[in-house]
């Protein structure tokens, strides 16, 4: 009894430290984003803030590394395969909607967000070059980025929010995770939309979705590499490909991280797999902290 309560207190002062760090690491590179745009030298330290919160968090408290998890078995393959099919199940159905009713137009870009040329003389040469990168390169190139993230997110915060008894951690993970993103979001340099609130609240919610399919896959194979390979083909496929090859005045409401659609085929999507993985009276199982407590999380 008394080492399930010491388990539990140490949880909540390695969130309060991790929080804390987390905060006051972000709001510099958050203030510089602001004023200046999503440059690469506020950006690309801002994504691993989290990482570095964890870390700081696990020296104080004098913890190791072993409960992340990086090992790689046919079961965190497999996991990994459904990482990389699910932004392209969300993506297909959102944008395919909003390009054939004109709620968006398809424009295939020349330039990749990560700053080279896309092959290709023609849309058509481009998008088929784009989609191609989208589901090979694109992950490895954006792994590095959400590497960073998922270290921090699913690699500390989601278990330690279980072994604290927080109340639906997956659905806090996943709230948590979007209001990180929140003060670029509302700015609007980031998944910039002409009304920023609602598209906060849409990101949320596509944030939820996603985080409950990425919490999931991190608990029941025990390893982060999930995680990590599906934020990495999110980043690549719906943002970097189908988001990139998108343009319209009013496409920010209904496509992107913060529209409409993919918010709902999100969310549909999570469900439908969520079901179909597991039947109703199964539990997931896991091997990283609080793993053992997920039959009794509600996802």
């Amino acid at each position: 009894m008394q080492e399930a309560t010491d388990k539990v207190r140490r949880a909540r002062r390695g969130l309060a430290i991790f929080f804390g760090v987390l905060l006051l690491a972000s709001a510099p590179f958050d203030v510089q984003i602001v004023l200046h745009g999503l440059h690469p030298n506020y950006f690309l330290p801002l994504v691993w803030v989290p990482c570095f919160a964890s870390v700081v968090a696990r020296f104080l408290l004098r913890e190791g590394f072993g409960d992340v998890s990086f090992r790689l078995d046919r079961r965190a393959a497999w996991a990994m395969l459904v990482g990389v099919i699910y932004p392209v199940a969300v993506g297909v159905p959102a944008y395919g909607i909003a390009w054939t009713t004109g709620m968006a137009h398809l424009e295939p870009a020349a330039m990749h967000p990560l700053g080279f040329a896309i092959p290709g003389s023609t849309p058509g040469e481009r998008l088929l070059a784009g989609s191609i990168i989208a589901v090979t390169l694109g992950p490895l190139a954006m792994a590095v980025l959400a590497l960073g993230e998922e270290l921090g997110w699913r690699g500390y915060m989601l278990t330690r929010l279980i072994d604290a008894r927080v109340p639906q951690p997956v659905l806090v993970s996943g709230v948590v995770w979007a209001l990180w993103h929140a003060p670029l979001i509302v700015a609007g340099e980031y998944n910039g939309s002409p009304v920023p609130m609602l598209s906060l609240l849409l990101y949320i919610v596509t944030s939820v979705g996603a985080g409950t399919l990425l919490a999931t896959l991190r608990l029941e194979t025990g390893s982060v590499w999930p995680a990590v390979t599906m934020h990495a083909a999110w980043n690549a496929i719906v943002v970097a490909f189908f988001g990139a090859s998108t343009n319209g005045e009013d496409a920010a409401l209904w496509t992107g991280e913060g529209g409409v659609l993919v918010a709902i085929f999100t969310t549909a999507i999570t469900f439908v797999l969520l079901r179909w993985r597991r039947g109703p009276g199964d539990r997931a199982r896991g091997d990283g902290p609080g793993t053992s407590e997920l039959g009794a999380v509600r996802l």
